[in-house]
């Protein structure tokens, strides 16, 4: 029943209204080139804009929930209408008076049919209202990330997350998160981090928290807290545009996602069209596709059959492997600590180099994986 209920909301629902995978560290480990074909998933697309940067000859953005291909178009969109300030407004602020108004003149014809119909339903998740002031509280992760920003407001929490987000030393990021933790596990907290439906809207599969649970003692609250204080403690935060956009429901124009910035407008302007996304699955994609790709970047997407769908998950492989030039690098992050779960004779086809992947781990903004893995086809 909880595979049931995780599968029906992540079908067609927007799940993810930002990437939650740290594409700094990617880059440092893909080395994209001009010649580079990325095939990918396409999550909230910020990533596959943020490769775009390296100049590839493309990227194909494959989901098979067309909620989040259709939030891509719409970035695509907004590149293609070239107005900067129109961009930072929708996806820098997540907030524009007058969204509806505004697509209806010039961004709906640039969609293609399947996300012009999604966004004439939708594009008010970009008008604020005093309830949702911001897209960032949109979408089934939004919702969550909209009952923490509430909780931390009522408990008079907001002003020093702000300070802790803006603090300039680890010691003074210490120093707030140390008074604000406490107050972050009430009893309402900790069930809400429990239920299934909460790690379902956050979408996570019950194979990915099966994986917590195992590694953890205290399971997936135990989790939650020990990243939590490891990203507030160990890590700068002037940069984390990940937890800052969904702890205050926008972005600051030096903590942002690159595709934001002003000065990397007119690069991906011009290479906006190299990026196509593809509504179906990974393996129905490569399997139909000509040609072979260079990059293969599966996000956690491993973890969702895991154990649950092993066959699946061989299927794929195969399919990867079939389609991978030699050298070909695949990028992938779990949250198991190892690769157990992966088919035996992936490990005979590709080399796997975490004397690469470890070090970039620990300096991995979001926080919230165990592992990340990048193989080499031989």
């Amino acid at each position: 029943m909880q595979n049931r209920l995780f599968e029906s909301v992540i079908s067609s629902n927007l799940i993810y209204n930002t990437c939650w995978e740290d594409p700094r560290i990617d880059r440092k480990l893909l080395d994209i080139t001009p010649d580079s074909r990325i095939v990918m998933l396409t999550s909230a697309g910020c990533n596959a804009l943020d490769y775009l940067l390296d100049a590839p000859e493309e990227i194909h953005c494959v989901d098979i929930n067309p909620a989040q291909n259709a939030l891509l178009e719409l970035k695509k969109a907004l590149f293609n209408y070239n107005s900067h300030p129109l961009l930072w407004e929708f996806f820098g602020n997540g907030a524009k008076k007058g969204a509806e108004l505004k697509y209806h003149q010039h961004l709906r014809q640039l969609l293609p049919q399947v996300a012009r119909e999604y966004w004439d339903r939708n594009i008010n998740y970009f008008i604020p209202t005093s309830a949702l002031p911001s897209f960032y509280f949109r979408g089934t992760s939004g919702n969550v990330a909209r009952l923490i920003h509430n909780r931390i407001q009522r408990k008079g929490l907001y002003p020093k997350v702000l300070e802790m987000l803006n603090a300039e030393s680890l010691e003074e990021q210490a120093y707030y998160f140390e008074d604000i933790e406490p107050q972050l596990w009430s009893a309402f907290s900790k069930w809400l981090v429990r239920r299934n439906a909460t790690m379902t809207m956050l979408g996570v599969p019950t194979t990915q928290r099966d994986m917590i649970e195992r590694e953890y003692q205290g399971g997936i609250l135990d989790f939650i807290r020990q990243s939590l204080h490891n990203i507030f403690t160990g890590l700068p935060l002037h940069d984390n545009y990940f937890w800052r956009v969904y702890l205050t429901g926008s972005y600051s124009t030096d903590c942002c996602p690159n595709y934001l910035h002003e000065y990397n407008f007119s690069d991906l302007r011009n290479r906006i069209n190299n990026i196509e996304t593809h509504t179906t699955s990974f393996s129905h994609f490569l399997d139909t596709q000509p040609g072979s790709f260079s990059h293969f970047i599966l996000l956690d997407h491993q973890d969702w059959m895991g154990e649950a769908k092993p066959e699946l998950l061989a299927k794929e492989w195969k399919s990867i492997l079939r389609k991978a030039q030699s050298g070909a690098k695949i990028l992938f992050r779990s949250a198991a600590p190892s690769l157990d779960f992966i088919p035996d004779f992936v490990t005979d086809r590709i080399q796997f180099h975490p004397e690469q992947t470890t070090p970039l781990h620990a300096k991995d903004r979001v926080g919230t994986y165990e592992s990340t893995h990048l193989g080499i086809v031989k």
